[in-house]
């Protein structure tokens, strides 16, 4: 194949997609929807929402996705149906690690362990969807959620704060929204 019928592949599939916004309003909304769990809820239930939080995010999202006919006369056929969906399930390896630090009680680290994972998750959506956006979005969340996590005042054993917890989600939720927004506006 040649470097022009992939750079045309790829152009098809960000018009039929519209650079993957249903996911990140769809993912934005639960992000924010965790940060609220964090303010309001006990460490262990907002460790809950946040740990399952894709599991209402990702059927709403392909549910948009559908609608939008993203799932119609997909260009590129198996090859780049299956890079897309590999790309899309290698956020998954992170569960086993969140589901133990759950299970340890170390609830507040899971928003900053799981945002890290979604910024290299989604550095590869940049080049499927040829947009520097998705580099700028997982800079600003990795950059945010590390300056929240150094100056938040921890909680005994040194773990973050359920404050700094809701922090990391609030940024991660507003920065899919906004990066959703900007892909609309481009």
């Amino acid at each position: 194949m040649e470097t022009k019928d992939v750079l045309s592949i790829l152009e098809q599939l960000t018009l039929l997609n519209r650079s993957g916004v249903a996911f990140l309003f769809s993912f934005g909304i639960t992000w924010l929807v965790c940060g609220l769990f964090w303010m309001k809820a006990s460490k262990k239930s907002a460790g809950y929402v946040t740990l399952f939080q894709g599991t209402v995010a990702l059927p709403l999202a392909l549910g948009v996705s559908f609608w939008m006919g993203a799932f119609s006369q997909r260009p590129g056929g198996a090859v780049f149906t299956q890079l897309i969906i590999t790309i899309a399930m290698s956020q998954m390896l992170i569960l086993p690690l969140i589901i133990v630090m759950q299970a340890k009680k170390q609830y507040t680290l899971i928003p900053f362990v799981f945002s890290a994972s979604l910024t290299i998750h989604f550095v590869l959506y940049s080049w499927i969807y040829q947009t520097w956006s998705y580099i700028a979005m997982s800079v600003m969340i990795a950059v945010g959620g590390a300056t929240i996590y150094a100056i938040d005042q921890q909680d005994v054993g040194g773990l973050p704060s359920s404050k700094a917890s809701a922090q990391s989600c609030f940024l991660s939720g507003t920065m899919l929204i906004f990066t959703a927004v900007v892909l609309l506006l481009l």
